[in-house]
């Protein structure tokens, strides 16, 4: 199947270097395939590839002169970009001036994208960071509500600039029909032979729409897109992830390799395990991954029709046992099922959609402080050499995973089990049951 080339706006308001940055990406040794730089209507494109992957640029920068126009029609002109560039675009990358801070144009810009984040990914790119000491003006930028800023320079180039366009190129394995789209990507992974494939046929019965079917060798992931209710998801079978020990050919070390890049590209990763064996290294190992690509999850129990004497507490036991071996991602929802007698596969929709929607929560300003005022007044933050953490206050940056930042007086305070303390409360407030919770702790600029 074709894969969608991708459409990258880069906006922001005049001065930001938006032209700058598109030049330079003209000029990078990715193996430039088209570069047509023309007016067309009121944007310049240019067709550039990075890692191999097709993409579009569409620059609005240069088309304004600001110097003969009044800073409000600027602003206007500027927003009339940002309107047609969102629409036709994929992903945004929203440009702005690390050294002059944030403007009235710049918050007037990102109040149009914070309404349509959810659905289009934006990138805050901070401008203009041309050395480490300037790091520093980066964390102002997170109070635009547009997740985390990327510090780039345009200029000289920045790794900040390849690790936009690197997690923009990683969309290449999503078919063209879904991207970007409004889906939710669930990858289906385990170990071999827990039923995995079962469960996908179950799921993609023939009472579903089924879209589309990518097949590939049975050590390959399958990709499927459904329709269900209006709500569209693709899910991927992943070939059986093997442990290093195991992984004896270049077909077996693909298909793993594979299976983890489903992980990285999903939403929500259903880990299949089986009820009749306990939980070995090698799942746990797969939960580690999870864990560590910052993944929604669902601990899917199958073969749950093999366990004989169940009684009212089994389930209980299982739960309890298989949170404790797989504590990397015991935020999970856990689902006991049975493929062969389709035993709770009806229920795995209902599950995902639930975890969808707490892994995409957003929690406004106000009420995050509020809880974690009450946090703090409940257990005392910790100190160091007669030093103690100070929490000045906290936003949720970005959605997919949560993301809370938290400005204190110094991060090396913070320790592991505090950290894990706060993540806990904040869950337990705002129900983020399946979903990670990133917690990052940002020095206040003084």
């Amino acid at each position: 199947m074709e894969t969608k080339k991708i459409k990258v706006a880069i906006i922001g308001r005049p001065n930001v270097g938006k032209s700058t940055l598109f030049n330079r990406l003209l000029k990078q040794r990715k193996s430039i395939v088209d570069d047509t730089p023309g007016v067309t209507r009121d944007r310049l494109y240019a067709d550039i590839e990075w890692n191999g992957k097709p993409i579009t640029l569409i620059d609005t920068g240069g088309l304004i002169d600001e110097k003969n126009i009044p800073e409000k029609e600027i602003i206007d002109e500027v927003k009339k970009h940002v309107f047609v560039a969102v629409d036709e675009a994929d992903f945004v990358v929203f440009m702005v001036n690390g050294k002059s801070g944030i403007t009235s144009g710049d918050e007037k810009i990102a109040k149009i994208l914070r309404k349509i984040k959810d659905k289009k990914k934006i990138f805050l790119a901070v401008n203009k960071i041309d050395t480490e000491k300037q790091l520093d003006l980066v964390s102002e930028f997170y109070s635009l509500g547009l997740g985390e800023p990327y510090p780039i320079s345009a200029l000289s180039g920045s790794k900040g600039l390849a690790d936009i366009l690197d997690e923009i190129s990683f969309c290449r394995n999503i078919p063209a029909e879904h991207l970007p789209g409004e889906i939710i990507k669930v990858a289906i992974v385990g170990k071999p032979n827990v039923g995995k494939s079962s469960i996908l046929n179950c799921l993609a019965g023939k009472e579903r729409s089924i879209v589309s079917s990518i097949a590939g060798t049975t050590r390959d992931s399958i990709d499927t897109g459904i329709d269900i209710n209006g709500k569209r998801y693709l899910l991927v079978d992943t070939a059986g992830l093997r442990r290093k020990s195991k992984v004896s050919s270049n077909i077996e070390r693909y298909a793993t390799t594979r299976a983890i890049e489903s992980i990285e590209k999903a939403d929500i990763v259903l880990l299949v395990v089986d009820s009749t064996e306990k939980i070995s290294d090698q799942d746990q190992k797969i939960a580690s991954v999870i864990k560590k690509r910052n993944k929604a999850s669902i601990i899917v129990v199958n073969k749950w029709d093999l366990i004989e004497n169940k009684i009212s507490t089994t389930i209980n036991r299982f739960e309890e046992q298989i949170l404790y071996a797989l504590h990397f991602i015991n935020y999970s929802k856990i689902l006991f099922t049975s493929a062969i007698e389709k035993k709770n596969i009806n229920k795995i929709f209902g599950l995902v959609d639930e975890v969808f929607e707490n892994y995409q929560r957003r929690i406004s300003t106000g009420k995050l402080n509020k809880i974690l005022e009450d946090i703090v007044l409940l257990t005392s933050p910790p100190g160091k050499k007669g030093k103690l953490l100070k929490i000045y206050y906290a936003t949720q940056a970005n959605i997919k995973p949560p993301e809370i930042v938290l400005f204190v007086n110094d991060s090396e305070l913070v320790s592991e089990q505090y950290e894990k303390f706060l993540e806990k409360e904040i869950r337990k407030a705002f129900d983020f049951t399946g979903s990670p919770i990133k917690m990052v702790f940002r020095n206040k600029a003084k």
